[in-house]
């Protein structure tokens, strides 16, 4: 009987895969505020946003949720499921679905991504603000992905 070799995506990849992940896409990673709306034109940061991007080859043209597009966000989802805390803790993370979509945007030169987000919230009482359960997670998640090669904001050569 043969062994059914495991898909890519079920399988826990090391550090050097991950590494390879972030240069192949050129991964890219930045922070914005969840909020939600307390009163009238005021708004409570309650967590975080942790968004993920990556890139198909320079000279591809794309075409939303093509077999690439579909590809990179695998392999996000990988890099997402690598930097999240595995012990429980008060605080709690949400990965995005897939969204057939290309994002373009100025700061990482126009660029064709797949994006994946990761919220970081409360794991009970949604509505209190931010704390620094949160705050630590953050920058924890933020930690690793420097470690594999991901950059700020856009990609830098």
């Amino acid at each position: 009987m043969k062994e059914k070799k495991k898909d890519s995506a079920e399988t826990t990849p090391t550090l050097e895969e991950l590494r390879m992940l972030v240069q192949d896409h050129r991964v890219c990673w930045e922070v914005l505020p969840e909020k939600i709306s307390v009163k009238e034109e005021t708004s409570l940061k309650v967590g975080f946003d942790l968004m993920l991007y990556g890139t198909h080859e320079e000279g591809e043209h794309p075409t939303p949720g093509c077999e690439k597009c579909m590809e990179i966000y695998r392999d996000l989802r990988r890099i997402a499921n690598s930097i999240i805390p595995k012990e429980e803790r008060p605080s709690r993370y949400e990965i995005s679905i897939y969204e057939s979509a290309i994002r373009y945007n100025r700061i990482r030169g126009n660029r064709p991504d797949v994006e994946l987000t990761i919220k970081v919230l409360h794991r009970s009482e949604y509505e209190l603000p931010v704390d620094e359960c949160e705050v630590l997670c953050l920058n924890e998640m933020k930690s690793k992905l420097s470690e594999l090669g991901a950059q700020e904001r856009r990609w830098r050569e």
